[in-house]
């Protein structure tokens, strides 16, 4: 039986700490992860490899995850590639932004490990398999 490829998540996140956890806790539900500090290191990543799925802050320095969005929409190669948005901003138009500019799915921080895991897997298609 062949083993489905692992798939490969592209995250975005300027707070270290957060995206040490975010790493882990994907990374633990099977996912191979690729962490960046912005949206520009994110699209410098992208120019390179595929991924299955980005998630991103809303809000980072250089290029935002708003702008990261946009640019992914208007790319042929990336315009289907799912993007989960994160915002710590109570904000109640952030849905509304996220999904203005293209974002599949809209989560606020703080989140639990498992709404990240549960939100990344539905987006994958339910491809994540948890390591042991």
């Amino acid at each position: 039986m062949e083993e489905e490829p692992v798939a490969t998540v592209l995250l975005a996140e300027d707070d270290l700490d957060l995206r040490e956890l975010f790493t882990m806790t994907l990374e633990r539900a099977g996912a191979l992860v690729v962490a960046v500090e912005n949206g520009e290191a994110a699209l410098e990543a992208l120019a390179g490899r595929a991924f299955d799925l980005v998630v991103t802050d809303m809000w980072m320095p250089r290029v935002s995850g708003l702008d990261l969005c946009r640019k992914l929409r208007a790319n042929p190669g990336t315009q289907d590639v799912p993007v989960l948005m994160l915002s710590a901003y109570g904000r109640l138009r952030g849905r509304e932004e996220a999904t203005m500019v293209g974002a599949s799915e809209y989560l606020m921080k703080p989140l639990r490990p498992s709404q990240l895991v549960d939100k990344v897997d539905a987006l994958l298609g339910g491809r994540l398999v948890p390591r042991g």
